[in-house]
């Protein structure tokens, strides 16, 4: 048992070599039957249980826990860790996502074994589960941060999985935009935590920013910040929350009726995503209040955050639709225009290849103009700074 625990972090190697494998058999023009790498992914993805039950025996059952940091980056003030956390809140989310994700793999292969890029699915379930369960054992919030890009690009992978499709093109989109809101504002947090944390001084060593310290690190930030700033903080921190709680119902509210099977094993792996809202409020409530003793407390906020997110979602609807707007109109006007210049682009430089002396002076001329310009304009502004 001792050795599961020891070895937790294979639940997050080991479906990163399994995507290696995919990407590999990819190159070597998909030489592994479909099957092939349905056992593999399947086999890995019952590893990966076995160890995430071992993780929940040792701190659920035998309440114990474990915190392990290394050092990965250093800067002249700065440290910068990777580690492992588990305790009951962590071991509890690695378990369920285990499940969940052994069982959308299952279920994506009894539906989908046929579909010519099954394979290419299978790797973005893989990625899609060293993301999740890198979030649930990270042991501070920037490696938290990191695996949620990793989460985020593979579900608008998933989304937009059948490329050539428009309509779930524009919801991959969409859930592309909902993801960087709240993951750059995530990163927004992310930041001044370390600015004030580690800038001021007023935590140091291998846990100053590691979850194991979050109380204290509340405590800093809360003694430094004026009572605005920190109020305003905490609710930049919930609304990274309930923007991962927001992930299970953008793919249903753009998705076109009736569902394909397709869509639904893309549904179901991105209702996944919810659970990284609620293992953040688990994990950041000391922001907000102390819940952590007071089970029946924690069930109380969250059953109200997500009353919250259904009001939430019926003013989305109209936001969503306003960013298909400007995907329509806006963006599309951008990459033609784009595509317009690039033509011109090439154009020249083929007459620029093939064409005469003469050509090719006005061609010279024309840029030293515009260069000149260029400078002459960056100095008059360089002199009013």
């Amino acid at each position: 048992m001792d050795f599961f625990v020891e070895n937790i972090n294979l639940i997050v190697i080991l479906p990163l070599i399994m995507c290696a494998v995919i990407g590999f058999n990819a190159l070597i023009s998909n030489k592994i039957e479909k099957n092939t790498l349905f056992a593999m992914s399947i086999a890995v993805s019952f590893a990966c249980l076995i160890f995430c039950a071992a993780a929940f025996d040792y701190s659920v059952i035998r309440n114990l826990s474990s915190a392990v940091n290394f050092q990965w980056l250093t800067f002249d003030k700065i440290n910068f860790y990777l580690g492992i956390l588990l305790d009951k809140i962590s071991v509890s989310f690695i378990l369920l996502s285990g499940i969940l994700c052994f069982l959308i793999q299952n279920i994506a292969f009894i539906k989908l074994k046929e579909h010519d890029d099954f394979p290419r699915l299978l790797f973005y379930l893989n990625l899609f589960a060293i993301g999740l369960n890198g979030i649930f054992i990270s042991s501070n919030i920037f490696q938290t941060y990191l695996f949620c890009e990793i989460t985020g690009v593979a579900s608008y992978l998933m989304i937009n999985f059948d490329f050539s499709n428009r309509e779930l093109s524009k919801a991959g989109i969409k859930s592309f935009i909902f993801n960087r809101i709240g993951d750059l504002t995530l990163l927004f947090c992310v930041l001044t935590i370390m600015y004030y944390a580690v800038i001021y001084n007023q935590l140091s060593g291998v846990d100053s920013l590691a979850f194991s310290n979050i109380n204290n690190i509340a405590a800093c930030i809360n003694s430094l910040m004026s009572t605005p700033v920190f109020v305003f903080f905490c609710s930049v921190l919930l609304f990274v929350i309930l923007m991962k709680f927001m992930q299970a119902f953008i793919y249903i509210t753009f998705e076109s009726k009736p569902q394909s099977e397709l869509s639904k094993i893309v549904l179901y792996q991105n209702s996944l995503i919810a659970l990284i809202g609620i293992f953040l409020f688990l994990r950041l409530n000391p922001f907000f209040f102390e819940l952590n003793t007071n089970l029946i407390w924690t069930v109380a906020v969250l059953f109200v955050l997500f009353v919250i997110l259904g009001i939430l979602n019926k003013i989305f609807i109209p936001l969503c639709r306003f960013f298909g707007w400007i995907e329509k109109y806006v963006i599309e006007t951008i990459i033609n225009f784009t595509e317009l210049v690039i033509r011109a682009m090439s154009y020249l430089c083929g007459r620029l290849q093939g064409g005469n002396f003469q050509s090719y002076l006005i061609y010279s001329l024309t840029g030293l103009v515009l260069i000149l310009i260029f400078v002459l304009i960056f100095y008059e502004i360089l002199i009013k700074v």
